[in-house]
């Protein structure tokens, strides 16, 4: 199968599970409408998620021994990757709020990653968030919360048994969304995914090429979620 379409169903696939808020339920993208540009007077905290660490992912039809062997195969390959770095997405934020201000919008960096699992889970309800983020509003006296959730970083791989069916593939992804935290209501919501081959030869004593793909994953990423905002 042609690079291209591997790396198209990769995103594809990355994005899909991206979408999931639960086992059965499906939060839809919420787009950004023109009702958010022409209200300028609340106060709008920027922040990022928690950042993952970066891992390969074995996907694919495998038994638990097929991943065992496959894992054993991938091992150096695996150590590379948990040593790439994910700290240009701390200035994500700094980079939206300075387009916000651009724009005569009231907007904040929050310096703290916030991690929403420290929330207070609630029911999946469409166009709403699955945790209580309302205590937010006081903690650091915002309106609405911008967030860069991040959740996937590292590289991924797919097998048939213990048969590679594609190269590695550097990979980031998550989900850009705005939430009003009077009442959890999204007022944007938009997953996000960047997945990108080697350039040249991936397995390189070093996985140079491969490194270099994640770098662009990060760098495209940040793009994915400033364009709304430019």
């Amino acid at each position: 199968m042609p690079l291209y379409i591997l790396r198209r169903l990769a995103t594809l696939t990355l994005l899909a599970c991206l979408a999931l808020t639960g086992c059965a339920n499906v939060q839809p993208p919420v787009p950004l409408d023109q009702q958010f540009w022409d209200t300028k007077e609340p106060t709008i905290g920027v922040a990022i998620s928690v950042l993952p660490e970066p891992v390969l992912a074995l996907t694919g039809n495998q038994g638990l021994l097929d991943l065992a062997i496959n894992k054993g195969v991938n091992s150096s390959l695996s150590d590379n990757v948990e040593k790439w770095q994910v700290r240009d997405f701390n200035t994500l934020p700094d980079a939206i709020v300075a387009k916000l201000q651009a724009k005569g919008y009231k907007a904040k960096r929050i310096n703290e990653p916030v991690d929403l699992n420290a929330y207070k889970e609630i029911s999946f309800r469409e166009g709403y968030t699955v945790r209580d983020l309302t205590p937010l509003k006081a903690a650091y006296g915002v309106d609405r919360l911008l967030l860069v959730n991040i959740l996937v970083t590292g590289a991924t791989r797919s097998y048939h048994s213990i048969v590679p069916t594609s190269v590695p593939m550097a990979q980031v992804g998550g989900q850009g969304m705005i939430v009003n935290l009077a009442d959890n209501k999204l007022l944007w919501f938009q997953p996000f995914a960047a997945v990108q081959a080697a350039q040249g030869e991936w397995d390189e004593p070093t996985y140079t090429n491969l490194t270099n793909a994640f770098y662009q994953t990060i760098d495209t990423s940040r793009q994915q979620m400033l364009t709304p905002f430019k």
